[in-house]
């Protein structure tokens, strides 16, 4: 005999699968709705407080898994914090580019919570007020309207700060202490102080700068005069307005035990370098009268593994990047500079559309002058300068003696050569024309091209800037 409700019949079974069905689906809307309003609610506390990238969403173990509501985290593994979250967790939290896919939360306004100058030291209590607002809302509103009207509301709110001119930064890597004069700028006030709206988007391998800057989705960003000059040829119509680094920080790295200390050295032996610089390396090599065939050139990236597994003598990277994981592990690493090498060049050169110079040309003028000031506090205090990096900005894991190295290695890039004369973020044109003999030595410019140096590279933004910074 079948009891009614026991689902020992057909007609009970069927009744209990569907009753089952229900049940599933009722609670994968209900997940749904919930993981939407946290969503909302993690956006408005990205956007109120610009952490870069950041994907955050407030939750507990016993309403959501680790594995089911966070589409990503700070380092690609899928997981949830398992507790409300304070202030500092905030911070903390899912801030590398691995999340820059959430377009919601990808950039750092740096406007909204500074104001003047040296104002970046931020009242922490009206920060917290702003968030338990917002996350005050999710009962106000319901799950619902929260996903409704809060999402919307601050995608059109990313207008520029009432009054200031808008300027987005695509930063060439990841965030780090190699761009600590633009996180000053931002913790100090400089650039509010200017008049400015600056947002920042953190880099990342793959990432091409050059067409994100001429396709016109970010006013700014960096490159070298290598890379000015290729845009040049594709007539991507981009200038160069300032340099951050004052000599090309890219150099040779080999080990202690086996260094590497001029072109005659690589004679006969393995040097790991990009394809992107291979014919740059073989005109330096031609310029010292080595025949490039003497020298065994294989393609890496710039992961120092191949060079301390000793599977290549030497490798082509930056030296603020390359030196500080190889001493972490513990191994001795010799470094042959290109401008050791009588090479002239610049790093983190500063970019934007010739349009945007001509019709925007005080508003370059005013965010150059704020970086100037923002890294001159970096030079005078480097090691503030890391641990706010680190604290702040870094992606989680990163290591504060590895920035401090860092910082102390920027310093010899920051205050050489014209930087002494001129000032900080000085650039010469004079050092694209080097850059594009060597490239015609490369084979990477066509002999005989016209290049008017005139359409790379501009004075006109930094010196303004110097005169009244």
């Amino acid at each position: 005999m079948c009891l009614e409700g026991e689902g020992s019949g057909p007609v009970n079974a069927r009744r209990n699968e569907m009753r089952h069905a229900r049940a599933i689906k009722r609670r994968s809307q209900d997940y749904t709705r919930r993981k939407n309003a946290w969503s909302a609610v993690c956006a408005f506390a990205c956007d109120r407080f610009g952490y870069d990238s950041c994907v955050f969403f407030f939750t507990t173990r016993r309403a959501f898994s680790r594995s089911r509501l966070c589409p990503t985290a700070c380092d690609g593994t899928l997981r949830c914090p398992a507790h409300v979250p304070t202030l500092d967790d905030v911070r903390r939290c899912f801030r590398t580019p691995h999340a820059a896919q959430w377009t919601m939360s990808q950039s750092i306004n740096v406007n909204q919570h500074v104001e003047g100058p040296d104002a970046g030291r931020n009242n922490p209590d009206s920060r917290r007020r702003s968030l338990l607002a917002g996350i005050g809302a999710l009962s106000v509103l319901g799950v619902g309207a929260l996903s409704m009207h809060v999402l919307p509301r601050m995608s059109n709110e990313r207008s520029a700060v009432a009054g200031h001119a808008r300027i987005t930064h695509q930063l060439g890597w990841l965030n780090g202490v190699q761009f600590g004069g633009d996180f000053v700028a931002i913790e100090r006030g400089y650039f509010a102080h200017q008049g400015l709206d600056v947002q920042y988007t953190a880099g990342g391998p793959g990432t091409d700068y050059r067409m994100l800057v001429a396709s016109g989705r970010s006013t700014v960003s960096e490159s070298n005069p290598a890379g000015m000059i290729s845009g040049y040829l594709r007539k991507q119509p981009l200038v160069a307005f300032a340099a951050v680094m004052q000599r090309d920080p890219s150099c040779f790295v080999s080990l202690g035990e086996r260094p590497v200390t001029s072109l005659q050295d690589m004679v006969g032996k393995i040097i790991g370098v990009p394809n992107s610089i291979r014919g740059q390396v073989e005109a330096l090599l031609r310029r010292a009268k080595i025949a490039p065939e003497r020298v065994k050139l294989v393609p890496v990236g710039n992961d120092p593994t191949l060079l301390a597994a000793r599977q290549v003598d030497a490798y082509y990277g930056w030296e603020t990047t390359a030196v500080p994981p190889l001493r972490r592990a513990h191994l001795k690493p010799h470094v042959l500079r290109f401008s050791d090498l009588g090479f002239r060049g610049y790093g983190q050169v500063l970019m934007a559309r010739q349009d945007t110079l001509d019709d925007h040309h005080d508003e370059l003028v005013r965010y150059t002058r704020a970086l100037v000031q923002g890294w001159s506090w970096m030079v005078r205090h480097p090691r503030e300068t890391a641990e706010m990096v680190v604290r702040r900005y870094a992606p989680p894991g990163t290591l504060l003696d590895e920035q401090l190295e860092e910082a102390d290695m920027m310093m010899s890039y920051l205050t050489t050569g014209d930087a002494m004369k001129h000032g900080m973020l000085w650039i010469d044109p004079g050092v694209f024309e080097d850059s594009v003999a060597l490239g015609v030595e490369a084979g990477s410019i066509p002999a005989g091209s016209r290049i008017d140096i005139s359409k790379i590279v501009t004075q006109s933004v930094i010196r303004a800037a110097l005169d009244q910074a």
